[in-house]
């Protein structure tokens, strides 16, 4: 990072400081929300959630080196103190200047599904070549942005960015202090439709992206989104990728290999990239073509594109394919929506043995949240399935289509009731999805079978 000054963090963020003046000259190294990682030099911004105040951690951060610290809630403290309105606002304000301080390729993603993924791969094929930032796993949020961003440092030649949102306006918050040079849309699904009411409403979110792009800098969006194709008229310099023929970059060749990947060529311009990529499903070959489609835009070599598909290895409880002692375990126990837990269901009962469906609520659906688990019931049918266990009460839905169906249904409440009831239910050589949403909590459950079976 390369740092500010005391003095110069208090003018950014428009707070009032207090304490030594001699220390507004002293330049912070380090900034950080968790007062965990508070080393020496670091700024301490205290963050107040919904279980939590980050205040009540100042004395500790202060025991471990940090410089200074930002506060909002009006108490005085006994250590230097840049008073601001809010600590989030002056994170967000930090980053955005920080942010203005490096003239290097920004690559903004977004969109409903895959964008951890996506941006993984798109930060492994321009690694091949340049030294990136990235996000680690999913710190895609108002913290996790501007704490990516003040890892900036001069060696960094690129920073891939990835942007969540699950409140209108939130986009173009995180997207006014990134100022990508090149944003991404990967899809408009169904996730925290909640909150936006229709897919047309997520649209409109999620294309705030490319109002602070600027001038030169360029569109790229799934052409074969029923949605996003409707951008191509509307934004300058737009790159499309997809399996249909109109798109600029597409796929052609398309080999599932089941659990052991897909293979395909990318094709673009006059040229052919043969590639395989070591994770199941089409929409890995959607992010792949994503990936190749940022590559190429910012001069990477085919075969460097080819290298950077193929080293590819997912996220934590993002379709981890585990092979244990007993059986394998599909861990896509970190999130969940309609689109990827489809997916999902129909990569596990493609695989060999038989197919053992663990799946939780899926969160922030609205009014039509039982129809779309009913859904996944449904889909569990269709694919063949062999046992279901639901968790929540939204999961309820989804049990009762397996269960009129004659597959075998189980549903708790409580992943503990999920890991006693495994012992009688797996068998050598299932397997096994776990899928739900972040806050449905399934990942004990697949660590319990990672560590048992």
């Amino acid at each position: 990072m390369i740092s500010f000054t005391v003095g110069e963090i208090a003018e950014i963020t428009g707070g009032k400081y207090s304490g030594p003046k001699e220390l507004l000259d002293r330049r912070i190294q380090d900034a950080t929300i968790d007062s965990r990682t508070v080393r020496p030099g670091c700024l301490f911004v205290p963050i107040v959630g919904e279980r939590f105040d980050g205040h009540d951690f100042i004395p500790q951060a202060m025991d471990k080196g940090a410089i200074a610290v930002l506060a909002e809630n009006g108490k005085s403290y006994d250590c230097p103190v840049i008073y601001v309105d809010s600590t989030i606002k002056a994170l967000l304000a930090m980053a955005k200047a920080y942010r203005a301080i490096f003239d290097i390729p920004v690559v903004g993603i977004t969109g409903s599904v895959g964008k951890t993924t996506t941006k993984e791969l798109v930060a492994n094929v321009l690694s091949q070549k340049f030294n990136t930032l990235k996000n680690e796993r999913s710190f895609n949020n108002h913290t996790g942005v501007p704490l990516t961003l003040l890892r900036l440092n001069q060696e960094h030649r690129v920073a891939v960015i990835e942007m969540g949102t699950n409140t209108p306006g939130e986009i173009a918050a995180l997207a006014d202090i990134v100022r990508p040079t090149i944003g991404v849309i990967t899809n408009i699904g169904e996730a925290h439709i909640e909150f936006f009411g229709t897919r047309d409403g997520i649209l409109k979110e999620k294309s705030d992206i490319f109002k602070y792009i600027g001038e030169s800098g360029r569109a790229i969006v799934n052409g074969d989104d029923d949605k996003l194709c409707t951008l191509r008229g509307k934004l300058k310099n737009v790159l499309t990728y997809g399996l249909n023929a109109d798109n600029d970059i597409r796929g052609e060749n398309v080999k599932d290999m089941g659990l052991e990947g897909m293979r395909f060529d990318i094709v673009y311009g006059g040229g052919r990239i043969t590639a395989t990529i070591p994770s199941p499903g089409i929409h890995m070959v959607m992010n792949s073509l994503c990936a190749a489609a940022v590559g190429l835009t910012l001069g990477i070599e085919p075969e460097l594109i080819k290298q950077g598909i193929e080293s590819y290895a997912p996220v934590e409880g993002r379709m981890q394919i585990i092979k244990t002692q007993r059986l394998t375990l599909l861990d896509d126990s970190f999130n969940a929506n309609p689109t990827s837990m489809a997916a999902a269901i129909n990569i596990a009962c493609r695989a060999s043995g038989r197919t053992v469906l663990i799946l939780g609520d899926m969160l922030e659906l609205g009014e039509k949240g039982a129809e779309y688990h009913r859904d996944m019931g449904k889909k569990a049918v269709e694919c063949g399935a062999d046992i279901m266990i639901g968790k929540g009460p939204l999961m309820k839905n989804a049990c009762e289509e397996t269960e009129r169906a004659g597959i075998e249904t189980m549903h708790f409440d409580t992943s503990e009731d999920i890991m006693r009831a495994l012992d009688n239910c797996l068998r050598d050589g299932d397997t096994v999805l776990v899928k739900a949403s972040h806050g449905t909590n399934l990942k004990d459950v697949a660590e319990y079978i990672k560590a048992n079976f």
